[in-house]
Order: structure tokens, then sequence, then C-alpha cells
């Protein structure tokens, strides 16, 4: 395994961007990260500490605040990465995600020069050659894209979603030095942590490496038309493939209301109270029906138009659920209901979430503390999004790993509970859940699906029993030849191998203390000068004096990380 920060490109950009998120993480008071993270790649950041003014201000600041402040100082990247955190409370406390669910992704418009320059590379010709008209300042900027509107020759209205140039080589570096910073806060914070920072890191690479490719985007887009082309309460806008590419995403042009803007729904003659039932419904069904959902419902993520129809936008982060995970959500939300702590539990064992040391006694016991306090309670008194805020406590704090997008699903409808109750204060997003999780239940147990289920597995234990002689036949010739191996991985093998890389820099740093010495003493006492320079006596000297103070680097770096 290769020490990660020995990937590290040592450009001069490079070396900039780094002093800079150091001296950025050290301004929020994570100095320790950002000094031993500087030693690691041999960046100097000074002597002087933070000023005493600032050291009081920081510490009236809680912790998921500074990091928040951090985040929007160090850039785009680092603000996409704690807006994407914030969807996942089962890697992050809730603190957190409230605090990091503040960031806004808002940067200055890109030039329109460099713009058009870009619709020439994906379209093949500049915006005014293709489109009757183009608007050139945008209608919203963020830091993967900007939105322009524009008309099309045949009149109709679109807008195109335009990746800025650059974007993803930015993207990419960037992403190299985010798991350079992972792996070394997960080395600090120690294999008992419940946060794995590379695990979220990773996840994050990947999340962004298919929001910047607006082909992806568009090909989930047409998902969702298909999904909801029979619901009259949902508009899904039309894709126009002739004027997209990987770097373009050019759609209909939606003209309605933001859903945060009740006081304009009402005065158009809309009712915020079905805009809520609708918002609901619509993400239900894709988790329910479709497995295949929006992983940000917010309003900000909607526009109302006449008669109540919803139009969902941005579609380039979704999700997608077996059917194993849409049978988890039913044991939750079944459980709520029934304050039946065993669903839960069972609903995970059948899962393969709970890790080797888990204890089932225990973690069932959390669940009934929860339960209990909503048990006996109205349907409609019961508040989904707290108890699942604190069912994911329980989920870190029994190192329970639910699949990806299982979470972002449950954040999913934590966010539309909130985007409905804004718009009715009456509104219970678990008198929704109840029947869609009835419905799937009766969907599992139909005669239809167990016959189904059944050829199924029929096919797989014949396939099975085909291929058996051969493998057992395969197994057993490597044997003979001695080419069977067993492949093993140790969890926290970089420490081991961070340990020994330390141990060998000290060790050749004594080699040569050691060689210096012998050397200055052969020295010392002959005569004669190396040139006509310098004497043989004076060479000794100095490498008695180097050797002096490498030794005492040496004691001052054992006795500074207390290991002897």
């Amino acid at each position: 395994m290769r020490n990660p920060f020995f990937r590290i490109s040592r450009t001069y950009s490079h070396l900039v961007r780094y002093r800079h998120i150091m001296g950025v993480l050290m301004k929020y008071g994570f100095e320790e990260v950002a000094g031993v993270f500087a030693r690691r790649l041999k960046i100097g950041l000074g002597s002087r500490g933070l000023p005493t003014s600032r050291m009081e201000n920081l510490a009236q600041t809680s912790l998921p605040k500074r990091v928040r402040l951090a985040a929007e100082e160090l850039g785009p990247t680092f603000v996409k990465l704690g807006q994407m955190l914030s969807t996942r409370p089962d890697l992050i406390p809730s603190e957190y995600v409230s605090e990091l669910e503040r960031l806004q992704d808002r940067v200055a418009p890109e030039k329109y020069k460099r713009i058009r320059d870009t619709v020439k590379l994906q379209l093949g010709a500049f915006p005014e050659e293709i489109f009757e008209s183009f608007d050139s300042v945008p209608l919203a900027a963020a830091s993967i894209a900007q939105v322009h509107r524009a008309r099309t020759k045949e009149g109709r209205e679109v807008v195109l979603k335009i990746r800025r140039p650059g974007i993803v080589k930015t993207i990419h570096t960037e992403m190299e030095m985010l798991h350079d910073l992972a792996a070394l806060v997960k080395m600090r914070l120690g294999r008992d942590s419940t946060i794995d920072p590379v695990r979220m890191v990773n996840e994050f690479s990947q999340a962004v490496t298919k929001e910047v490719d607006f082909a992806n985007e568009r090909r989930n887009q047409q998902r969702f038309i298909r999904n909801f082309e029979s619901d009259l309460t949902i508009h899904v806008p039309e894709v126009f493939e002739a004027y997209s590419s990987e770097g373009i995403l050019t759609m209909e042009f939606i003209d309605g209301i933001k859903p945060s803007n009740i006081e304009q729904l009402e005065n158009a003659g809309l009712a915020p109270k079905t805009v809520a039932s609708r918002g609901a419904d619509f993400v239900l069904k894709q988790v329910f029906d479709h497995g295949f959902f929006h992983t940000d419902p917010h309003p900000g993520n909607f526009l109302i138009l006449p008669d109540n129809i919803l139009s969902p936008l941005d579609f380039g982060q979704v999700g997608r659920l077996a059917v194993q995970d849409r049978m988890l959500l039913q044991y939750i939300v079944l459980s709520i209901v029934d304050g039946d702590a065993t669903k839960i539990v069972h609903g995970l064992e059948r899962a393969e979430t709970l890790a080797d040391a888990t204890d089932l006694a225990e973690l069932t016991r959390d669940i009934e503390e929860i339960l209990s306090d909503y048990t006996g309670l109205p349907l409609k008194d019961i508040p989904f999004g707290e108890a699942l805020s604190r069912t994911f406590d329980v989920i870190r704090g029994h190192h329970i790993t639910p699949p990806r997008d299982f979470t972002l699903m449950l954040k999913s409808l934590m966010t539309i509970e909130a985007f409905a109750t804004d718009l009715d204060t009456e509104f219970q997003i678990i008198d929704h859940l109840k029947p869609y999780a009835r419905k799937f239940s009766f969907e599992q147990i139909s005669p239809e699906n167990l016959f189904r289920q059944m050829r199924k597995a029929t096919r797989g234990a014949g396939e099975l029993a085909a291929r058996f002689p051969e493998d057992a036949a395969a197994i057993i010739s490597k044997f003979r030849r001695g080419n069977f191996k067993i492949h093993v991985y140790h969890d926290h093998l970089e420490e081991l191998e961070q340990t020994l890389d330390n141990s060998s820099n000290r060790i050749s740093f004594a080699v040569i203390i050691a060689a210096l010495l012998i050397a200055s003493s052969l020295l010392v006492p002959q005569t004669g000068d190396v040139l006509g320079i310098v004497s043989l006596q004076t060479l000794g000297i100095i490498g008695y004096l180097t050797a002096a103070a490498m030794g005492a680097w040496l004691l001052a770096s054992i006795i500074r990380h207390r290991r002897f």
C-alpha cells in the first residue's frame, strides 16, 4: 500500500493551494491538523500563533460552525463537500448536518467570452449560430455550472446548464488534496472513531464526478420523464438532446413560482397545502414505486405551475434503491407506527448492515427508548423527522453501515417533510408514508411476486448445481498446482506502515549522525587543508557541530511525539 502523501504532485500551484488550505485550517482553530499535514508535505507555515483575541472568538464559536466557515473560505469544492455531507446523517452528527445545510453554492458568473467558447467546444458552433436568441447574462451561477436562457430556431424557450470551463480539472486536483487530508485525519482520529473521513471523501468523489457529467444528468432527467409521464400533478422539464452534450444540458424553460414564496402562490390562486401533499407523494412514489429518487428535494429544486403542478429541477444527484432497501424502510416506518423496535433490528439484520461487534440487545434497548417517546401518540402527532434524526444517532453509535442510497433516501424524506410543513403547518408525512409502506408490504407477499421469487430461486439453485462439479474441480486443481491464494486485508495497515516509515527515518538519521561523528574524529587529529581553503581540523569541527544539531533535532522530535 502506497503512502498517499507520496502521490502528491509538488508543482508550485499545488503547494500554493496546500498552503492556503493549511492557513484556513489554522485560522479556524484546526492548528494540530494543519501543522501535522504541513510537516508531512514539508510546507512551512511559520511559528506565529493565533492572536489572543482570535483564540477567544474561536472559543465562543461551536466546532460545527467553524467547519462551515472554513469550508466557505476554502471555496467551491469544499462547499460542495460540505453540502453533500449534510445529506449523510449516518456519517456525521446532527449538529454538523444542521450547520452544513447552511452552506450556499454561490460564485461569480463566468465571463461570457469563456461561456461562448464552451458552447462552441461542446456543440460545434457559437450560441448565436445555434439559437435564435441567447441571453449572455446568466439566470443563476454556481460552482459547477451556470444557467443561460435561450430560444431555439423552432421558437422553443429553453435554458442551457453550461459547465464552467476548467472545473473538471480543478475538481480532480482538489480531490487528490482531499484524499490526502482525509487519510491524515483518519490516522489522527484513531481506529475507534465513528467518523471515517476517507470513506466520506471517496463517496464525495464518486458523487461529484457524476454531477459534472451532464450526460449522466440528462439520462436521469429522461428517466424521471418516463416515470411520471402519466402523473398529471408532476411536470418534468423536457430535454433537448440535439442541444446537449457532456458539458451542456439544454431543457425546457419553466416559468413557475418558487414554493418558498407562499404569498406569491396564494396571489396566483394556488393552494400551498395541495403543493405540500403533492411534494410528499412525488418523493414517496420515487422511493416505493420506482426505486429511483431525487436526493435533494428542497424548495429551491422545484417550481410550481398553474393547477398546483410541481416541476422538479436539477437531476445531477439521484439515488437507486434495491427491493431490500425499500423493505428496510418499510420496517422502520411500521416500527415507528407500531412502536416495535424488533422490526427495525430485524430489518437491519436482513440488510446485513450490523457490525460483528454490534450488541443486539443494547441496540434494541436504544431503539425502544426512542420509540417509547412516541408510543400512544396519534399518528398525526408523531414527529417523523425527529424520530429519524434520533435513529441516525443510534446508527452511528452502534457502527451500523446502512447502504449509502438508503441513507440518502431517509434524508430526502426528512427534507421533503420540512418542505411540506413550511407550506402546511398541519402536514404529517407519516400519514402519507404508512399507505405506501403497507402497499409495498402487500406487493411483496402477493402470489405473483412470491411465484417470481420462487422461480428465480429455483433457477439460481439449478445453475449452482450445474456449475458445482466444474467449480470443485477448479479448486482442487489449484490446490494441486499450489496456486490457491488467500487474500488478507488489514483494516489499519496504513498506521503500521506510518510507524515503520517514521522508525526507518529516525534510524537513517542516527546512522548519518554516527557517520559524521566517526568522520570528524578521524579529521580533527589530521594536519593539512582541502584545496588550500579550509583545514582538515576545521572540517572535523564542522562535522561535530552538524552531528550535534542533527542529534538535538532527532531527540526533540522523539520527545515531541512521546515515542522513545
